[in-house]
């Protein structure tokens, strides 16, 4: 008891008097504490925001739970049958009582599991005719063709305001009733209908002989919808709003909804309706970890049939098929997070490696502080155990206290920053692992052997077969664990998002670890030929350095770890963040294919002159769509969708688009007199190309609906920007096709070419005052818009803090390895500056204790940002985050790469500075009598 005592008072004692290297160590359990308490956190949140951020882009049709039912409620499917000259009940149909129906929906979704249950909300329906009818087009209107789609939804009146007439009511058929309807005020100025207005329907097609038992409609109310892209009225689709499409041989083309009574439905349809029920999502209160669960439970509703009944004996109850394009959105979000938290762990591995070598270093920089008073505890009869014990309790004081107030103030932060993600047990294990590892490193450090000074240049070369075999398990974990993941292959989908791959983290670390291995063992023989080479100069400086550097390096090869990763943790980032970061853009503008896209009218030539006279526009290229070909040859004859256009231009427009076909020119080449050059020219995606087909391929024919042509492929591409991407494509030169097949298009999608100095947004809005309904889609605004979501913005944080962290931790192991050399540096500085040695000769020899360590770490730290990324990329599919379809390769961006190097020497330099300021002592006559009594 006595001697623990006695212990206790000598641990409090070294803690007052020399204090620095143990604070150290709580510095390091400090910020290893904050950062696993609030990284995760960070994670989780970022995922979170995620998942909110993808399900508030799509709209309520992409993730509702919708069903279609080809049958009204309370009614029979199939409808009834028509017998033309039969006289039409007069009767007014009465108003069928729905309420039960909207009650069974609810209950269908009471019976639901959370999370998907809260997810859904309160069920809605409309019920529409399966076929268009049509009117006799208003001569006001221009239009050629008026079409409407009749239908009824009893939410109509609290979805919508009422700003003239009345709702429709039940109207008898036959004679002079016209039947009523309500159109919202954009249908009513796109049809020229008025209120009151009276117009006729036509038979011959369309609802089975509505015209005879309905000669016209009346229109009773006009209603304002709001925001015409709400999602009730993207579910009640043309209700908002007309369609009004140009057809160049028949002129404008308008398709519109009328609603109206819900007892009219039956008679005007005949029964030939569909129900539509959609029970509206929000993912407000999902949490990401709940996403796998929820995808499962969407999975599993969209597999079952549901029997709903309209009411108390309804014998025929609706027969529920549930859907959800959400069961998409899930499984993009869980294979983002595959990406995010594979990226992250790798990120993660590098600083924790080097924190375990920083806290290795510093543990024995502590001991060596302490190397006299255990070695007289040691004379005096004190046990290995006892001394292990001693400074064990002195790293688990300050590693302890440190990590629960690094702890603290990362959860602090965190909840500061809007994380509010739960803390979990793993997380609070982590800290507690992180104060208790000053403990375990001093007890390791501690060896008895070790409290006598010896002279490592004299001491024998260490043969430790636990060094080589712990050595060679690494080599061999680091050859496995990449054959592992190259030979499994890219891992992505609903399948993943299960957390980390352990595989995934620990095979970059164990690269890493075994790379730096081999360079540790390489480092002697590659100092000594350095020595020998340096030998012959006069000047002391660089021949001593690189002398020590071979018989006594500073700290060993622990520092050479630390480094290693460090260098290697930032030019990983760097290289991942390129890739990531540069794959969006790249599947921006291949999706766009051009500097502007334009799609939904048609884009004839007088439209694409108006587009090309706007100031900025260099070329306009319309592109057109035959339809489905068949590419008939010897071996397969394979369908594909065919494209045409002006070729010349298109390889002007898509000059600087990566992936554009270098073989575009070639298309537009003038056929000849005969032979070969009459054949046409075409480019083929490869889903296109059938077994057998390259580039120069002959012996092909292209049967198009107009007719057939011989073919020669001229390139063979995985996709054709501005096209759509997977599908079997042909794009052929719109002039050659014409003339081989009389092949017409009347193209709806364009692709503008922009000067150097044009105003993107300006040209964006002169091409939507020309065509208002267009869509026009900029490369550079889709790839921003993808680099604002979450896990996009989050991945750059990470990047950013690993690389800030791995210098911190770069900095940490250059002061402390250079702390531990400090007395013997002392002291030889001490013999040479009496011989003349200056201070500038000085500041060399401390730059060579750390120069050899830090370019080893740059060459090993370089090769591991090729290895690393390549690894990752092997194994972890990242087009999720990209937006693409195909996975990307590493990317090495020279700026970024340069500015981590630099920043590593930068850091080096100011760390070298830093311990040259601590170990500053005394005078030269003290070192010197100290080292007399060596």
């Amino acid at each position: 008891m006595g001697a623990l005592s006695g212990l206790g008072l000598l641990a409090r004692r070294q803690l007052r008097t020399s204090w620095g290297a143990t604070a150290t160590l709580g510095v390091v359990a400090f910020l290893a504490a904050g950062v696993l308490s609030t990284a995760p956190r960070a994670v989780a949140t970022m995922h979170g925001d995620q998942v909110a951020y993808e399900t508030a882009a799509a709209s309520g049709p992409s993730r509702d739970v919708i069903s279609v039912v080809g049958a009204v409620p309370g009614e029979p499917p199939g409808g009834m049958y028509y017998v033309p000259g039969e006289e039409p009940a007069e009767d007014t149909p009465a108003e069928p009582d729905w309420s039960p129906f909207l009650a069974n929906l609810d209950a269908v979704r009471a019976e639901v599991p959370e999370p998907l249950r809260s997810a859904m909300g309160v069920p809605d329906f409309h019920v529409s005719a399966t076929e268009l009818a049509y009117t006799d087009p208003v001569p006001a209107s221009e239009l050629a063709e008026a079409k409407i789609l009749l239908r009824t939804a009893p939410g109509l009146a609290d979805r919508a305001e009422l700003v003239a007439g009345s709702w429709p009511a039940a109207t008898p058929a036959g004679g002079d009733h016209p039947f009523e309807v309500a159109v919202s005020r954009a249908v009513a100025d796109a049809y020229g209908w008025e209120l009151g207005g009276q117009y006729d329907t036509l038979g011959g097609s369309g609802v089975v002989a509505l015209a005879e038992r309905y000669p016209s409609l009346v229109v009773t109310g006009l209603f304002e919808t709001g925001d015409p892209d709400a999602d009730y009225w993207l579910h009640n689709s043309l209700g908002a709003r007309a369609s009004v499409i140009s057809d160049p041989n028949r002129g404008l083309l308008g398709t519109a909804s009328v609603y109206v009574s819900p007892a009219m439905i039956v008679p005007l349809t005949l029964g030939y309706a569909e129900t539509r029920v959609w029970y509206p999502v929000s993912t407000d209160d999902v949490t990401a970890a709940a996403v796998p669960t929820l995808l499962s439970q969407v999975n599993g509703l969209s597999a079952k049939v549901i029997p709903v009944a309209a009411g108390p004996g309804d014998p025929t109850p609706m027969q529920l098929r549930p859907d959800s394009r959400l069961s998409e959105i899930l499984d993009r979000l869980l294979a983002q997070r595959t990406g995010v938290d594979a990226i992250v762990a790798v990120l993660a591995v590098g600083p924790l490696g080097a924190t375990v070598a920083v806290l290795a270093l510093g543990a024995r920089l502590v001991v060596d502080r302490r190397r006299s008073a255990l070695a007289l505890l040691r004379a005096r009869g004190a046990s290995g155990a006892q001394l292990r014990l001693l400074m064990g309790g002195e790293g688990l004081v300050v590693g302890l206290g440190s990590a629960a107030v690094g702890f603290g103030v990362g959860l602090a932060l965190s909840t500061g920053f809007g994380m509010d993600a739960q803390v979990t047990a793993s997380q609070v294990g982590l800290a507690v692992a992180a104060g208790l590892a000053p403990a375990a490193a001093l007890a390791l450090a501690t060896s008895p052997a070790g409290l006598r000074t010896t002279r490592a240049d004299l001491a024998p070369r260490s043969r430790s077969r636990v060094r080589w075999v712990l050595e060679v398990l690494v080599v061999a974990g680091a050859a496995l664990a990449t054959w592992l993941l190259l030979s499994r292959g890219v891992v992505a989908g609903s399948g993943a998002g299960s957390g980390v791959d352990p595989l995934v983290a620990a095979a970059p670390l164990l690269v890493s670890l075994a790379l730096t291995l081999l360079a540790v063992r390489a480092y002697p023989w590659i100092a000594l030929a350095v020595e020998r080479a340096l030998a012959p100069r006069r000047d002391l400086v660089p021949f001593l350095g690189a002398a020590r550097a071979t018989r006594d390096p500073a700290g060993g090869p622990v520092p050479a770890v630390a480094l290693v990763l460090a260098v290697a943790v930032a030019a990983t980032s760097a290289v991942l963040y390129s890739t990531v970061s540069g794959g969006v853009v790249r599947e921006a503008w291949r999706a766009t294919g051009a500097d502007l896209r334009i799609s939904g009218p048609m884009v004839d030539e007088p439209v694409a002159e108006q587009i090309a006279a706007l100031d900025g526009v260099e070329v306009v290229v319309p592109v057109g769509q035959v339809g489905d070909g068949v590419l008939q040859s010897d071996g397969a004859s394979p369908r594909a969708e065919i494209y045409t256009a002006d070729a010349a231009a298109l390889a002007t427009a898509q000059a600087d688009v990566a992936g554009a076909p270098e073989t575009l020119g070639e298309l537009s080449r003038q056929a000849g007199t005969g032979g070969a050059d009459d054949v046409v020219p075409v480019i083929l995606t490869r889903a296109a190309a059938g077994p057998g087909v390259s580039p120069g391929s002959t012996g092909i024919t292209l049967a198009t609906q107009e007719g057939s042509v011989a073919v020669r492929v001229v390139d063979v591409v995985d996709e054709l920007p501005g096209l759509p991407a997977g599908r079997a494509l042909v794009l052929v030169d719109t002039d050659r096709l014409a003339a081989a097949t009389g092949d017409t298009t009347y193209p709806r999608l364009a692709l503008v070419g922009l000067t150097d100095d044009a105003d993107r947004s300006a040209v964006s809005a002169g091409i939507t005052r020309l065509l208002p309904s267009s869509v026009v889609e900029d490369p550079d605004q889709e790839a921003d818009e993808l680099l604002a979501a979450p896990v996009s913005g989050g991945l750059v944080i990470a990047f950013v803090l690993a690389v800030l962290l791995a210098g911190l931790l770069c900095a940490s192991a250059v002061v402390m390895t250079l702390m531990l050399a400090a007395p013997a540096r002392a002291r030889l500085l001490a013999v040479l500056q009496t011989l003349g040695l200056s201070s500038r000769q000085g500041r060399g020899l401390v730059g060579w204790e750390i120069g050899p360590w830090a370019v080893v770490a740059l060459v090993v730290g370089a090769v591991l940002g090729v290895a690393v990324p390549s690894l990752v990329l092997a194994a972890v599919d990242v087009t999720a985050l990209t937006g693409g379809l195909t996975q990307p390769g590493p990317q090495y961006d020279p700026l970024l790469l340069g500015s981590a190097a630099a920043g590593f020497v930068v850091v080096v330099l100011a760390a070298v500075g830093v311990a040259a300021a601590l170990s500053r002592r005394g005078e030269v006559a003290a070192q010197l009598r100290m080292g007399s009594n060596d």
